[in-house]
């Protein structure tokens, strides 16, 4: 069962139809204006990135840069034969006062003795020399990479011990003599000032740098527990992210650039920009939270989501009040409308608007408020006359079947025969007639007719027809004088010209012969008790009522004990099943066939069972008559 919709005001679905377009046009106006305003502060932040790093990364490199001046300068001195040790030792003296950032010196010669292996710092007030005792330091980094690469080097960080007893970074040079490398040059600068340079960074609210060597090693970073623990590429690992280990590809390469990582920790969701320091190929690199970067952004679109919403509002509003101005009259419409219980709703008042539409339909209502009372008013006349054209006709139904042989009163049937019929009018009345009864003690009349039409002018004929039938047959006694008879008085008391087909036949009850006359009617089937079939298809005469000098004959055959004669109108012949195929006689042989000890109620009722059945749904369009009589020789 389907479920009734409810229905709506104007109101509701106007505001509906306007929630509905706003929301699609919030949804796209917020979608491609946040995609912009993120791509443009998505730019800033790289931008802003970029000049944080930038600057950072200068200062880092001006004191790297420093540092290796000053070690070109002490290179040339060193390299000097004309100067004494003593003011060797006073130049490096005055070197790490006046440069800080140096924390110490070493100068080491693999070919000559230990104790000229001296490392220069300043502790406290004091300038000391430490000598080198042992020849470990030739398998340091520091010392071992110039001197195979004869190319100054820049050292990850490491533990001085002997020197100032702390984390320090190295730069290397060699010292040539006569063309080959006589020993090394090493300026250190503490871990900790660049440490500080880093820390000393900040990015949005919580973002911070941190330095990274040439090789992806963290060197430093506000959790000290990365730094110098752990590289681009563990971390990458650690994480799972092929992202992140691009990136530090990308930092070894001494690349800059401007990456989002999600999902690698803590913080889960970064942007970052790194950038090289040229002096010593590290890199430095900038980091800040997703939510921090895109800060403004999210306020933004908080705003302009506000804005939208109270835009709606005042938009729904307003929708909604002028609906309900315009509606409020149509609502007291319905309203008298609904109130008024009968079909004329004279009652109803109408609401006063200076709406267009309303007006018109004000004037609209009027007229249908007059229309509808005259209608009424012919309406009732007209159901008047139809109620009693519907008695009469029902009269009618009434006087044609009392016309028509009761089955039920067996004994007006003569002994030897027996008869049953069905009349079944396509309307109230019908235009099929069948009739059986004794002209004498020795003859037996049967008769099947159908007029052409339907309805209550073919009713009226038939009547005439079985009220002429009963008054001739027994003067005239045999069929084709009874039919030229009625086929004379149709032609002269019938201004309709409506023909009527008719087969009517009398049994010699003595004898046993029959004797049948067809006027254009379907043919007559004789049913023996052994089962044969045998149709008569011959017509005597063209139907009644057409020609006026009709020349009607009659056929005899002989019937035997148990025969039965089945007669039917084109009711039964002319029935069409869902498939617009017709009933037609072969069908009726095969019903007739296919009985079992029938007798005449059974066969009538077999017949109309299978055209029913042939039929289906299909609306009885023609008369359905069936007659049949069975023959019983008494003798």
């Amino acid at each position: 069962m389907k479920k009734e919709i409810k229905p709506r005001t104007i109101a509701f679905q106007i505001i509906s139809f306007m929630f509905i377009v706003l929301v699609v046009l919030f949804i796209i106006s917020l979608f491609t204006t946040g995609r912009l305003i993120q791509s443009l502060m998505e730019s800033n932040a790289r931008e802003s990135f970029g000049n944080i790093t930038k600057i950072n990364v200068q200062t880092i490199d001006q004191t790297l840069s420093k540092i290796v001046t000053l070690s070109r300068n002490l290179e040339l001195l060193i390299k000097d034969k004309n100067h004494y040790e003593a003011d060797l030792n006073l130049h490096i003296r005055q070197l790490l006062i006046d440069n800080p950032e140096v924390v110490s010196i070493c100068i080491a010669y693999g070919s000559k003795p230990y104790s000229s292996n001296n490392t220069y710092l300043i502790r406290g007030e004091n300038f000391l020399i430490n000598p080198s005792y042992s020849d470990d330091f030739s398998f340091k980094d520091w010392f071992l990479l110039p001197q195979l690469t004869e190319k100054p080097y820049w050292s990850d960080p490491w533990f001085d011990s002997d020197g100032t007893g702390t984390i320090v970074c190295s730069y290397s040079i060699p010292l040539f003599l006569n063309g080959k490398i006589d020993g090394i040059l090493r300026l250190d600068t503490s871990m900790e000032n660049l440490r500080q340079i880093v820390s000393s960074v900040r990015v949005k609210k919580t973002g911070y740098a941190f330095l990274v060597s040439n090789n992806g090693t963290i060197v430093a970073h506000p959790q000290d527990s990365l730094a110098m623990n752990y590289t681009i590429f563990d971390l990458a690992e650690q994480f799972k992210s092929p992202k992140l280990r691009s990136m530090g590809k990308s930092i070894v390469n001494r690349e800059s650039n401007f990456v989002h990582l999600n999902k690698i920790g803590i913080p889960a969701n970064i942007w970052m920009f790194y950038q090289p320091v040229p002096t010593n190929s590290w890199s430095l690199a900038t980091v800040a939270p997703d939510a921090e970067v895109f800060a403004d952004l999210h306020n933004l679109m908080y705003i302009y989501i506000g804005w939208v919403l109270l835009a709606f509002l005042i938009i729904a509003f307003a929708i909604w009040y002028r609906t309900r101005t315009i509606n409020q009259p149509l609502e007291k419409l319905v309203d008298s409308i609904q109130k008024s219980q009968s079909g004329v709703p004279s009652s109803a008042t109408l609401p006063i608007s200076d709406t267009y539409e309303i007006q018109v339909l004000n004037t609209s209502f009027n007229r249908l408020k007059n229309s509808l009372k005259k209608y009424a008013e012919s309406l009732q006349a007209v159901t008047a006359e139809k109620d009693k054209i519907v008695d009469e006709v029902t009269f009618a139904s009434e006087i044609q079947l009392n016309l028509i042989p009761n089955n039920k009163k067996t004994y007006t049937i003569p002994p030897g025969i027996s008869a049953f019929g069905i009349l079944e009018p396509a309307g109230l009345v019908g235009g099929d007639l069948y009739d059986y009864f004794s002209v004498d003690e020795e003859h037996f009349l049967f008769a099947i007719a159908d007029v052409v039409g339907k309805g209550v002018a073919a009713a009226l004929t038939m009547t005439m027809v079985s009220t002429l039938l009963r008054t001739s047959a027994p003067q005239l006694k045999q069929p084709e004088k009874i039919l030229t008879y009625m086929n004379k008085f149709l032609i002269e008391n019938n201004p309709d010209y409506r023909f009527v087909t008719m087969l009517l036949g009398i049994i010699d009850l003595k004898s046993g012969t029959c004797t049948f006359s067809n006027a254009g009617h379907t043919p007559l089937f004789l049913l023996s008790e052994d089962g044969n079939i045998t149709k008569y298809a011959r017509t005597h005469s063209t139907a009644l009522g057409i020609l006026e000098n009709l020349n009607a004959s009659s056929e005899t055959i002989q019937l035997k004990s148990g025969d039965e004669i089945v007669l039917c109108t084109d009711g039964i012949t002319e029935a069409i099943s869902t498939e617009d195929k017709l009933f037609g006689t072969d069908r009726l042989e095969d019903v007739l066939k296919n009985l079992k000890n029938p007798d005449p109620e059974s066969t009538a009722q077999a017949i109309l069972n299978a055209v029913k059945s042939f039929s289906g749904p299909n609306k009885q369009t023609d008369d359905i008559t069936i007659l049949v009589v069975k023959y019983m020789n008494l003798n």
